[in-house]
């Protein structure tokens, strides 16, 4: 394969880390640039077991940022849940509001909006948690008051100051966690976090019964897509409550989404139900598009096609969430310059593969499925959408300058309806694909 293709795999590493018992070690991280020069991603796996509190002083980044919650049984991740987590979120410090997560749920934290803590009151079962961040390193800021002038400074911590270790001088950070776990052995700041406040603090501690989840009143896919008559997106409605969560302002609300349960039909190879985040389609003003599939047999996935004006970012992890790195599984991924000249490459290990705008690539054949593998697409766009490569139709090949031999067809989200009822929009659910048998490489 070209080298300007090879680069664009990363395999991922065990990290074995040291933030407590409530994490569970080893993690799998891609960390953008750090990993893959030129990337515009951070995102993490990991699994969270014990009740913690995350980022006690509320902080916002330059970029967008996307958090996402869900429960660590695969594929299931929704009969999975039994867990509540209380997170704060606002477009300014003094507008943060309390939600209160007790179902699976994505959280979208648009540039520059403050947010933190992080509290995850209960844990009962384990929860996947993934923290997205739309950059190639990260970075945060926060509001301090140095102790010795009273001046109140914004202060930016992040991956381009390539910040020391706090327990161990010249060495750089590596996030391992041992200054969290061990914080009597941190030394003192020479500043305090400027107070905050909540706009719809309640004083409630917990909201949930143990184990009252119900996931059979998860939202389906076809109550979240965002139409005239359905403007709404869902914020609790799975969980029996000891008391009301507290009302979100519509600002906040519209970036709190209970994920869509989708009952799907792709065939055996595709156990139903799916996660799915679906960007714009359910979630104004998205522009993050993702998917938790899992993928238990051998298919072939997508036609040769190209995105325009947006990457993506396609992981292969094991499917066992308590060790991502248990993959059994053969996978040929195809990149081009064109149709015609297309390269291939064979993943066995946990991989991230990067697919810059305007990129040739797949299909993607999954071959030797051993164990099953959890597939992610993750779209840097509201709008997902791709262009494929048609010859063109007698006499409909243009003229003149524009004469050609292909037609380019367009096929996304935003335009495309279902097969077999023509006034409803596509929402992915498989049924035209029908249950396909592709035998296995021996």
């Amino acid at each position: 394969m070209q080298e300007k293709f090879e680069k664009l795999f990363y395999e991922f590493v065990p990290q074995e880390t040291h933030w407590g018992d409530w994490c569970h070690s080893p993690q799998a991280y891609f960390r953008g640039d750090r990993d893959m020069p030129g990337a515009g991603l951070n995102v993490g796996f990991q699994v969270f077991k014990k009740p913690v509190r995350l980022e006690t002083e509320p902080h916002f980044h330059r970029e967008d940022e996307y958090l996402v919650f869900l429960g660590a049984q695969l594929p299931d991740v929704f009969s999975g849940w039994d867990a509540e987590v209380h997170f704060y979120m606002g477009p300014k410090l003094d507008q943060m509001e309390k939600v209160v997560i007790t179902e699976p749920t994505i959280i979208h934290l648009p540039k520059g909006w403050w947010h933190s803590p992080l509290d995850f009151v209960r844990v009962d079962k384990p929860l996947i948690f993934q923290a997205v961040m739309q950059s190639g390193r990260a970075g945060l800021v926060k509001y301090v008051e140095r102790d010795d002038t009273g001046e109140k400074q914004y202060l930016y911590f992040g991956d381009e100051c390539e910040a020391d270790c706090v327990l161990e001088p010249g060495k750089k950070c590596s996030y391992c966690g041992t200054c969290f776990a061990n914080p009597d052995k941190v030394p003192p700041r020479p500043y305090h976090f400027v107070p905050w406040t909540v706009v719809n603090e309640d004083g409630v501690t917990s909201y949930t019964d143990t184990g009252a989840y119900d996931p059979e009143k998860a939202p389906d896919s076809t109550k979240c897509v965002v139409t005239p008559t359905n403007p709404s997106k869902p914020y609790s409605d799975a969980t029996v409550l000891k008391a009301p969560k507290p009302a979100l302002s519509e600002e906040v609300r519209k970036n709190v989404l209970a994920v869509p349960k989708e009952k799907t039909a792709w065939g055996d190879w595709c156990p139903s139900p799916q996660a799915y985040f679906r960007g714009e389609t359910y979630m104004e003003g998205a522009t993050y598009h993702v998917g938790f599939q899992i993928f238990a047999g051998a298919n072939d996935t997508e036609d040769t096609h190209f995105h325009q004006g947006a990457e993506e970012y396609i992981f292969f992890m094991g499917a066992n969430p308590m060790d991502f790195f248990d993959f059994d599984a053969e996978i040929e991924m195809t990149f081009g310059d064109d149709p015609e000249h297309m390269e291939s490459k064979i993943i066995t290990k946990p991989t991230v593969v990067r697919i810059p705008a305007n990129v040739w690539h797949c299909p993607i054949k999954f071959r030797k499925m051993n164990k099953p593998v959890m597939f992610q697409a993750a779209f840097m766009s509201g709008t997902w959408g791709t262009i494929v490569s048609r010859p063109a139709e007698p006499g409909k090949g243009g003229n003149g300058f524009f004469q050609s031999d292909k037609t380019y067809v367009y096929m996304g989200d935003n335009v495309r309806f279902c097969r077999f009822d023509k006034t409803k929009r596509c929402n992915i659910c498989g049924k035209c694909f029908g249950n396909i048998q592709i035998p296995e490489t021996k």
